[in-house]
């Protein structure tokens, strides 16, 4: 599809749901204090610590965590984390969902902040990868994104109408009822080649088109509380980047960050503060969308067996107290579970009776990050509302 193509499609969908928003009414007035603080925020020198799910999945408990309170980082540090993202993947479980979106509302009373991000299953597999695991061949949904956006009629477009469907069926009434602040982190790591929206299953203008398409979809149904994130893979690909209309927080999601060489600090802090210097020249917010060290593809340990100072010594000291990198709204880890029950998965912060080589001392340290003059937790942030 050429590019002129995509344009117009996209102009006939923006049409056909009648989304003509003004710039001035992009975000409600609670919505815009929030943005405008985590601005003000950043430029003091504070960046929040966040956790996907951290009240709602823990290791030991996995999804069945009850104490919508606390977690995993409140067990070990006595504080929530300041960001809390979710997964709209998860909501295919209905008494998750309810408890899970409880738990956010909680957690924006308490002071912090909320998003999600989207693990979508594609049409034909229900599965967000771009590859067959049993083939190794590429999925049913590998041409998916062409398809969405190859028509603008819904009537005739299965693609389109399915993801609309999704949009309206679950994204957009989640939204509306939880009607309070929170980011969207839709289509992630697209540079990556192991989504079905990622570089092997369709070319960046397809991504783009994708992507607006969602967020015009989203403001067209009347959301005006949402702040919206781009987050790329380990780098800051600006072919893929959807347009400052579009995107309110730049992220960049970094494992393994100074250990591996794929996320070697020679590679991640230029791309970290050209991501940063965007954001300030074109008036956004930055953030380290996902982090943690995982396992290596053999199943060893690194964290914490091998790097114990893992979050103060690769985050902390050679990313937030640099001065080219530090400018992050947020560095947030991916959360741990204990999904077969030996404790054998990753766990990218400590947590109750932890017993790994070098735990203790990952333990402590993990309390002097969270405690750090640098980090934001959730009993910090609700003045991020005033």
């Amino acid at each position: 599809m050429t590019n002129m193509k995509i344009v117009y499609y996209l102009f006939l969908i923006v049409a056909c749901v009648s989304c003509t928003v003004s710039e001035g009414s992009l975000r409600n007035a609670q919505t815009e204090k929030l943005y405008a603080n985590l601005k003000i925020m950043v430029d003091s020198g504070k960046t929040m610590f966040g956790q996907a799910n951290p009240t709602t999945i823990t290791y030991l408990d996995k999804l069945n965590h009850s104490d919508l309170s606390s977690g995993d980082c409140k067990d070990i540090t006595g504080h929530n984390p300041a960001f809390h993202e979710s997964d709209f993947m998860w909501y295919r479980d209905t008494s998750f969902m309810k408890r899970d979106i409880e738990a956010l509302r909680r957690a924006k009373d308490r002071g912090a902040v909320i998003g999600y991000c989207w693990h979508i299953g594609g049409m034909k597999t229900n599965e967000f990868y771009a590859k067959d695991h049993k083939t190794g061949g590429m999925s049913a949904d590998s041409a998916l994104v062409r398809a969405i956006v190859s028509s603008a009629d819904r009537a005739s477009n299965e693609a389109l109408n399915w993801l609309l469907t999704k949009l309206d069926s679950l994204v957009i009434p989640v939204m509306k009822s939880l009607d309070i602040p929170m980011t969207f982190r839709p289509w992630h790591e697209m540079n990556g080649e192991w989504f079905w929206w990622g570089r092997d299953c369709c070319t960046p203008e397809e991504y783009k088109a994708l992507y607006r398409l969602t967020v015009d979809y989203i403001r067209a149904s009347g959301v005006r509380n949402v702040i919206f994130v781009w987050s790329p893979d380990k780098s800051l690909p600006m072919e893929y980047y959807p347009g400052d209309d579009y995107v309110d927080v730049l992220g960049m999601d970094v494992y393994e960050p100074g250990i591996m060489e794929y996320s070697s600090y020679d590679k991640i802090l230029p791309a970290l503060a050209d991501m940063i210097r965007y954001a300030e020249e074109h008036d956004k917010l930055a953030a380290l969308t996902e982090c943690g060290c995982r396992k290596s593809d053999e199943g060893a340990w690194r964290y914490p067996d091998e790097y114990p100072l893992f979050w103060g010594d690769n985050v902390l000291n050679k990313i937030l107290c640099n001065p080219s990198t530090s400018k992050l709204a947020w560095v947030m880890s991916w959360y741990g579970a204990d999904w077969r029950g030996d404790r054998s998965n990753d766990a990218y912060i400590p947590y109750r009776d932890w017993q790994r080589p070098n735990s203790d001392i990952a333990t402590e340290d993990f309390i002097r990050f969270v405690s750090s003059d640098k980090i934001i937790t959730e009993d910090e942030a609700l003045n991020l509302y005033d």
